[in-house]
């Protein structure tokens, strides 16, 4: 992820301390573009390797992110591929660096790799289908995506001219109708993902996670890992992961999932005009926006079909 809040050595150091480590290297992250993550080398106590992630966050608060916390321990307990916050030596979850939240995570073997195929598609769907069975009863309330996709019709302004109306009638129409009750990531670009060996081995970025319908986790995935240069669906890598996901006793309801298509490149659009990176962020900086503008035209023709 891109870096907002730079850290040296002895302020890395000093946070490490207080979870029983010790620092020997560490960069920044370089995929994302939210908060400010360190990919840290570090020894335990009993100087064995630990690899970890500091994670700083620039828009979340302590409270705010507390549930987002729990989750991923929820998660973890029942075997997905997700990092548990480590407590530090008082039992927090949370620590405050440069004044803002910060979390430390174990890291998860893996590399970020952005190649996709059907076999990829395959294991995107089946992964998908067990956060979407997962048992969310004990969950503290999280963010509504209904609430963030409400906030962006603020910035339908931002669009050019000929998308606004068909833009503002395609959020009316989906936030017209209740959210759904399942447990959705609402974030699986490749960039959230690590891989070892060809397989998944790890799922991160849960800061969108909230309970809403499972087509509309999948139509997010789908406008990332199942679409050409030109936003044009591939039907191939679509059945993977679709079957893939149904393989798994999921069901999908495609009417409710073409919309989903719809709505989800226009959110990502919307928030890619809305949230440009700051100019003093190293990294990837702010993504494309018309990628997403090509998908969104491409969704809401295959709608009105």
């Amino acid at each position: 992820m891109s870096v907002y809040t730079p850290l040296s050595p002895a302020q890395l150091a000093t946070v490490l301390e207080q979870f029983g480590f010790q620092l020997r290297d560490y960069h920044a992250a370089s995929h994302g573009i939210e908060n400010s993550t360190f990919l840290i080398d570090a020894r335990d106590r009993h100087d064995q390797p630990s690899p970890l992630v500091l994670t700083v966050f620039e828009s979340l608060d302590h409270a705010a992110l507390a549930p987002y916390l729990s989750l991923l321990e929820q998660l973890a307990e029942q075997h997905l591929p997700v990092p548990a916050p480590l407590p530090d030596a008082n039992g927090n979850h949370q620590i405050t660096v440069a004044e803002k939240p910060a979390v430390l995570m174990p890291r998860l073997p893996g590399q970020h790799d952005f190649a996709v195929d059907t076999d990829r598609c395959q294991q995107v769907g089946a992964l998908l289908a067990r956060l979407h069975a997962s048992n969310t009863e004990q969950l503290q309330p999280l963010p509504s995506e209904r609430a963030r996709l409400h906030d962006f019709t603020h910035h339908l302004d931002k669009l050019p001219a000929a998308d606004q109306d068909s833009a503002a009638a395609l959020l009316h129409d989906w936030l017209a109708h209740p959210a759904g009750t399942t447990l959705i990531h609402g974030d699986l670009f490749r960039d959230n993902l690590l891989w070892h060996d060809g397989q998944i081995s790890a799922l991160l970025d849960f800061y969108n996670a909230c309970l809403d319908h499972p087509e509309y986790d999948l139509a997010v995935a789908l406008n990332d890992w199942c679409v050409d240069a030109n936003g044009q669906g591939v039907a191939e890598r679509e059945r993977a992961l679709l079957s893939a996901y149904r393989d798994q006793g999921r069901s999908v309801d495609d009417g409710r999932l073409c919309e989903a298509l719809a709505v989800a490149a226009l959110r990502f659009w919307l928030s890619r005009l809305a949230g440009p990176v700051s100019d003093h962020s190293e990294g990837l900086g702010s993504k494309d926006p018309e990628e997403f503008a090509r998908i969104y035209r491409q969704r809401l023709e295959a709608l009105a079909v």
